[in-house]
């Protein structure tokens, strides 16, 4: 205890418990505050209940006693902000030549645990300059996955630990799989591991596998991407030791035998795994197409097509290239070209075929694909606002060459039906269209005439771009613009505007995320406001049952099973569960017009090929 305090107390002027607690901000103590960073008390004046400390943003504030035990953070002299406070130098010079080192002594100083976001207040700015320091912990993170001593965190809100005991590689990687329960968080401590550091130690290799293999078994259908993750890495460490010991370990093989094998999981969950394989990383991926002959023998490659058609954009490249290697990329182009005709094919098809136009989809690349492009994007924009469709109209806007490719050696009389499509969609704003097409009178001057007379003839024009939208639709797009404007792109400018002040904007992927996506807001403002602009609410009443128009419900009888309901509303009114199509649809423009009796066909909704209908009945929605 120091002397003043000793002396006030034996005369009696301050209690035991006072003194202990005065004791804590006596004269050498240090402390932290969250403005003026660490301090070290210098001196105090007990009559006048006064301190004074030097801080390292405020040297030598005198402080009211009362106050400092309000506001400041008592620290022990191990703590690392003390270490930071009395070795500054040392420690900068650490982060150069021994960076590890510095993350080590940082977390000692911290109880021996850090959150990743905690570790960069207690460094950035003082021991690492502000501007190096996403650089610098990018290059030593990658560090710390290899050191033992470190148990990294998985996910978002988890600590980095530095660890008591030493243990082998293999067997960190065991204790931090089972510190957690989520087969995710599993996922990510294996697909982390170093392979090469694990197989120092054969033996802990073979019990993370049967680690492994448990939680392969337990996944089921309910975790279903863990358990393909989770069987991928398994094998992989399998092979791995196999290779390494010449496959002469008698405990690898019967590892092996005893193992769920990742083709029967595949066949177990056939139905389900388009999807579930399309959120798998693409190194795994491959992995479990290699097993697709296996799995599913003479009929591996329509498992290979059906993840191709619905696997979404991650699946899409690395289906491909696993056909190609199986050299059947014959088949993968027939069955692209005969969707492409019948407009069934997916966004991240279309947009597959249109990045390789050049390469591998040369051969099925031309205006069928511009066609099936707009009448997706127009769809998805009558389905009520972009989502399937948004990445494929934006690489239309952005890849200035995609729709002089389009139309190429094709005859002027295809061309300018394909540009007044073009013109015609509402998906796009007026200024797009406009570019788009004179993209295309670079190679058909012709084609101005299209843009002429739309400007020329406001009545033609105004018909045209009226869009009749219930007002439920009309109310919902307008609340989505007001939050936009009011809400969003202002939010997104601030984030912008902080990412800004880190520096280093070459460097900086937040800047670059928010520019992303103010480009992203200020796009769908420009089509909201278009669209605002267009529509017409209404309550579809008055509709007229003598043909199939807005505003009516439409039976229809099929060729072959039961009858079947679709209802005719506005443009932003679809709703395919209740068989709710858009006017503007490719269902809803197919039926209007036709009476009852009339046969008429077209690709109803979750199916993918054209079927004949006959009309048996019409009638209003709201007579």
């Amino acid at each position: 205890m120091h002397a003043d305090l000793e002396k006030l107390e034996k005369t009696g002027k301050i209690t035991s418990s006072l003194a202990k607690k005065l004791d804590q901000l006596s004269p050498g103590r240090y402390c932290h505050h969250k403005e003026w960073g660490t301090g070290k008390v210098v001196k105090w004046s007990l009559p006048k209940k006064a301190l004074m400390i030097d801080f390292e943003a405020k040297p030598k504030h005198v402080m009211a006693l009362d106050l400092a035990f309000k506001s400041l953070t008592l620290l022990t002299e191990n703590h690392f902000l003390v270490q930071r406070y009395e070795k500054l130098e040392s420690l900068k010079k650490m982060s150069k030549d021994n960076p590890v080192e510095l993350i080590r002594v940082t977390l000692e100083g911290n109880n021996n645990q850090l959150k990743p976001e905690e570790l960069e207040k207690n460094l950035k700015g003082s021991v690492i300059p502000a501007k190096d320091w996403k650089q610098w912990w990018d290059n030593v993170r990658a560090k710390l996955y290899s050191e033992v001593e470190f148990s990294m965190p998985t996910r978002k809100g988890e600590f980095i630990r530095l660890r008591r005991e030493k243990i082998s590689y293999s067997q960190a990687v065991i204790d931090d799989y089972g510190n957690h329960r989520d087969l995710k968080d599993k996922v990510r401590v294996v697909d982390s591991a170093k392979m090469d550091n694990m197989l120092q130690d054969v033996e802990g290799c073979l019990t993370l596998v049967k680690l492994l293999d448990h939680d392969v078994r337990i996944a089921g259908s309910a975790a279903l991407q863990q358990g393909l993750e989770l069987a991928v890495i398994r094998d992989n460490i399998i092979e791995a030791l196999s290779q390494r010991i010449n496959g002469d370990n008698d405990n690898v093989r019967s590892v092996e035998i005893a193992n769920k094998p990742l083709a029967e999981l595949l066949q177990e969950n056939q139905a389900a795994l388009p999807e579930v394989i399309g959120s798998i990383a693409p190194v795994h991926q491959k992995n479990i197409y290699n097993r697709f002959p296996v799995a599913f023998g003479e009929n591996w490659m329509e498992e290979a097509l059906r993840v191709f058609d619905k696997g979404g954009t991650r699946a899409v490249g690395e289906v491909a290239k696993f056909i190609k290697e199986q050299k059947q990329s014959k088949l993968l182009l027939e069955h692209l070209h005969q969707e492409v005709i019948n407009q069934t094919l997916q966004a991240d098809g279309l947009i597959w075929i249109c990045r390789n136009r050049t390469g591998e989809a040369k051969k099925i690349f031309g205006l069928e694909v511009g066609f099936a492009i707009l009448a997706l994007i127009d769809q998805d924009y009558m389905n009520d606002g972009p989502t399937r469709a948004q990445r494929l109209k934006n690489l239309v806007m952005e890849d200035g060459d995609l729709v002089r490719d389009f139309i190429k050696g094709v005859a002027l009389g295809e061309v300018r039906q394909f540009a007044k499509t073009l013109y015609g969609s509402a998906a796009f704003p007026e200024l797009d269209r406009k570019a788009l097409v004179a993209r295309m009178m670079s190679i058909y001057p012709e084609l101005q005439d299209i843009i002429l007379k739309s400007t020329d003839n406001d009545e033609v024009r105004g018909r045209r771009q009226t869009l009749f939208v219930s007002w439920e639709s009309l109310n919902k797009r307008k609340e989505e613009y007001e939050e936009l404007v009011n809400v969003k792109i202002p939010q997104n400018k601030h984030n912008k505007s902080v990412f800004r002040a880190e520096g280093d904007l070459r460097e900086n992927a937040g800047y670059q995320d928010a520019k992303e996506v103010e480009r992203v807001l200020n796009r769908r403002r420009a089509e909201l406001e278009h669209d605002l602009e267009v529509a017409q609410g209404t309550d579809f009443k008055g509709a007229d049952t003598s043909v199939v128009s807005m505003g009516t419900i439409v039976s229809l009888q099929p060729e072959s099973g039961d009858p079947v309901d679709y209802t005719i509303l506005g443009a932003w009114d679809s709703d395919p569960e209740r068989h709710v199509v858009s006017y503007l649809s490719q269902a809803g423009a197919q039926l209007i017009g036709h009476k009852v009796g009339d046969e008429v066909a077209f690709v109803p909704i979750n199916e993918e090929r054209k079927r004949k209908f006959t009309v048996l009945g019409i009638k209003a929605v709201n007579p």
